[in-house]
């Protein structure tokens, strides 16, 4: 299905819509959405999903009314493990900094729209994060360590106590790592206190430290101790320059980098082996780890690079196998096989990357994801249903005690 079509003239019938529309919510959103973007005809749409002529329309609307597998995958009840708030207290730490250092517009976000968006996917559970640049903008100070608390408290009356209490969940919020007190009192806090969080989100670097730094050992056994479940999420990578093309925020492509570069981290310094009872979620398919994984494991063949990691290929292969992995912005035929290449379907998630990712760009990809499942010979084992049980055995593996079960 490819919606990247530059030229555009869009006279299409609504009658000849209006009877296909009908087969998906998820359909009608994207096509309704590039009706009201498409510019006149003889120009060129500026936006990221372009307008589709006439008959490429058309033949999409026949597909989707005829193909009940594809519209059997829109319909299906969904858990997100990737989907993000912007509570008040956050956002004004935001934007007391000048913005996100990220180089991303933060975007609105009120707990309406997202339940809407739930919805609109037909998402039944949503397990709510934090996303970057995380309670680290407020430094890592008294000051991060009160965001986090707040943001904490907040998620937990958002989980339990809001008028959708029964269909959310959350990670809780974690200071900044490089602040090691803080943040073992805020895990504390979280899984011997309030009890109610599915789990923590990290980030892919404090500062200029990846996860497996030694620095880091006493948070990994408060985690390890609490049996947790860890969402890792990319942060800012520290290079230069900063934006690629002068402005490209780096959520674009420095994040999918910024995951790899921490999820082969902790495997070559046996983080993940070291520490048995704590899973980790890589967000957005691991960024380029599927392409990756074979050039990182075959580098410990090289006598030199074994010598250095003390690690054998056979080892670290195995750690791999240990992550989770959420497709949210990464439902490519190429990235899904990827993702098949690389891990056991078990391990796989769904994800939506709300409200980062906006409306138009999930219900696109969610096309995306339902294509491939319904014509792609190994659609079937990431088929909804098998995404929604593997989020629900992960999720009742870490439940705490008061926390959504």
């Amino acid at each position: 299905m490819k919606l990247f079509l530059a030229q555009c003239s869009l006279t299409a019938s609504r009658l000849v819509l209006s009877a296909a529309l009908k087969v998906s919510k998820q359909a009608s959103g994207v096509l309704e959405f590039l009706f009201r973007q498409c510019p006149r005809p003889g120009t060129t749409s500026p936006m990221l999903f372009h307008c589709l002529p006439d008959v490429v329309l058309a033949s999409f609307c026949r597909a989707l009314a005829l193909s009940s597998a594809f519209t059997t995958v829109l319909a299906s009840t969904r858990i997100d493990t990737h989907i993000h708030v912007l509570p008040p207290a956050f956002a004004a730490a935001i934007a007391a900094t000048g913005g996100d250092p990220t180089g991303y517009t933060t975007p609105d976000w009120t707990l309406e729209g997202m339940i809407a968006s739930m919805d609109r996917t037909s998402t039944g559970i949503g397990i709510m994060s934090v996303s970057a640049p995380g309670v680290q903008i407020a430094g890592t100070g008294q000051a991060a360590r009160n965001l986090a608390r707040t943001l904490n408290k907040y998620l937990a009356t958002t989980a339990t106590k809001s008028a959708y209490a029964n269909r959310l969940g959350f990670f809780g919020v974690l200071p900044d790592w490089r602040d090691i007190n803080g943040t073992l009192a805020e895990i504390d806090f979280l899984y011997s206190t309030q009890k109610l969080c599915n789990g923590v989100t990290v980030f892919t670097t404090y500062g200029d430290m990846l996860l497996g730094n030694p620095l880091f050992l006493p948070i990994w056994q408060k985690l390890q101790d609490y049996k947790a479940l860890l969402f890792l999420h990319p942060d800012s990578l520290s290079v230069g320059p900063k934006f690629i093309a002068g402005g490209l925020p780096q959520p674009i492509i420095d994040f999918p980098l910024a995951t790899t570069r921490t999820a082969v981290d902790l495997i070559m310094t046996k983080t993940l082996r070291r520490f048995p009872d704590v899973d980790i979620i890589l967000s957005h398919a691991g960024g380029t780890l599927p392409f990756l994984t074979s050039r990182a494991l075959g580098s410990l063949a090289v006598p030199d690079i074994s010598q250095i990691i003390g690690y054998s290929m056979a080892e670290a292969k195995a750690d791999l196998g240990r992550f989770y992995f959420d497709i949210a912005l990464s439902t490519s035929a190429a990235q899904l096989h990827g993702l098949l290449d690389t891990v056991d379907a078990d391990h796989i998630l769904f994800g939506s990357d709300y409200p980062y990712a906006p409306a138009f760009a999930i219900d696109a990809l969610l096309l995306q994801y339902a294509q491939f499942v319904a014509t792609d010979k190994r659609g079937t084992l990431i088929h909804p249903e098998k995404l929604r049980a593997n989020s629900l055995s992960l999720l009742k593996k870490h439940a705490l005690m008061g926390a959504f079960k």
